[in-house]
């Protein structure tokens, strides 16, 4: 006698939640508690519009420091030698400062090693910047453009805004970022011109992001008002003298969408999120200890 799809078969024995064992029942059967393990938005953290607007400016930040290293990069690029020198000796001056902060934010017993770092880039980073400025002295200028573009949104996608998912990867974005640099350094004229825009990749991808994550960890979240701030009228005034005023209207534009009309957009939709829990999910083994 066949049995109809999901009914229990002829027998008086339970159903158990067992793989191995034969029982009177098919095997696509549903129990009738088998919704009593349902769960709604377990752990599902809702975000205020007040965090969605400080989270947003980390972003904001990040983009306005790719906007100030392209316009670095435009300045020694298109200026002469005498003005070449006069951001050569800006760009060691802001690598000191953040390096200095960067030792006064360390622990004691790191002060040292951060000390012997910065000193075997210096002398290592001036040593290969003719070699660096080479590499990539074949390709064409339109493919350096838009491999740096690509390098850059890679740094954005994978950057690390403090926010724990698996797409994070601080050393892709890192390395990313410093590649576009070393494309970029390859336009340049001199060897010097080559390691003062390399050690300010370094200064803003790599030391000014560290900072900053510290002081948002160490200090308050607030700061980041202050941050964005801060490289927002730093990359506008970049931007005012250097581009293009169809460019700048561009770029204020993207900075509403961003800070703006996209967090908004992201509080208001938390409501419709509805992640389930059930039976159905695969099974987590438990280690007690």
């Amino acid at each position: 006698m066949s049995t109809s799809k999901g009914v229990r078969k002829k027998g008086k024995s339970n159903w158990k939640k067992v793989l191995y064992e034969s029982q009177d029942f098919p095997d696509n059967y549903i129990p009738p508690t088998f919704l009593k393990d349902l769960r709604k938005n377990v752990n599902l953290r809702y975000y205020s519009l007040r965090e969605s607007l400080i989270y947003s400016g980390l972003l904001t930040q990040e983009i306005n420091c790719i906007i100030i290293f392209l316009q670095v990069f435009n300045l020694l690029q298109s200026s002469e030698q005498s003005s070449s020198n006069y951001i050569c000796i800006s760009i060691a001056i802001i690598t000191l400062l953040l390096y200095l902060t960067l030792l006064l934010s360390s622990e004691s017993d790191d002060v040292i090693g951060q000390l012997k770092t910065g000193i075997i880039f210096i002398i290592s980073g001036f040593t290969v910047s003719p070699i660096l400025k080479t590499l990539t002295e074949t390709i064409s200028t339109d493919t350096i453009y838009t491999m740096v573009t690509l390098m850059m949104i890679i740094h954005l996608i994978f950057f690390d805004y403090g926010v724990k998912v698996a797409i994070v990867s601080p050393s892709l974005s890192i390395n990313s970022a410093i590649f576009a640099g070393v494309c970029l350094a390859s336009r340049l004229t001199s060897s010097y011109q080559a390691f003062a825009l390399l050690t300010f990749a370094t200064d803003i991808f790599v030391l000014s992001t560290v900072i900053r994550s510290k002081l948002r960890k160490n200090i308050s979240i607030q700061v980041n008002y202050i941050l964005t701030c801060l490289l927002t009228t730093i990359s506008l005034i970049l931007m005012v003298n250097l581009c293009s005023p169809i460019f700048t209207i561009i770029y204020v534009i993207s900075l509403i969408m961003v800070n703006l009309i996209l967090p908004y957009g992201f509080w208001s939709l938390q409501s419709y999120k509805e992640n389930i829990y059930g039976p159905w999910d695969e099974a987590v083994i438990q280690i007690n200890d």
